[in-house]
């Protein structure tokens, strides 16, 4: 039963290190070549409406953005 539950906890850390990455290189590609760069997505705008939903919605959106650091600085650790 450890081994399913190590198994299962090494897929998210790779699937959450993999979106965090892909996250960080659509914000570069961004500054680099503009708005809208990569298929016409703006990942810095999304990443701003999330931001802003975020502190809009009070302690719950705090209580997220900590779950969010959490979750990065886990993933930049290792």
């Amino acid at each position: 039963m450890e081994a399913v539950f190590s198994t299962i906890q090494g897929f998210f850390k790779g699937l959450s290190g993999l979106v965090l990455t892909l996250l960080g290189l659509g914000v570069a590609v961004e500054l680099t070549f503009g708005p809208g760069s990569i298929m016409g997505i703006s990942v810095m705008s999304n990443v701003m409406a999330v931001i802003n939903g975020l502190s809009a919605a009070g302690f719950m959106g705090l209580v997220g953005i900590l779950i969010f650091w959490t979750a990065l600085a886990s993933n930049v650790k290792k």
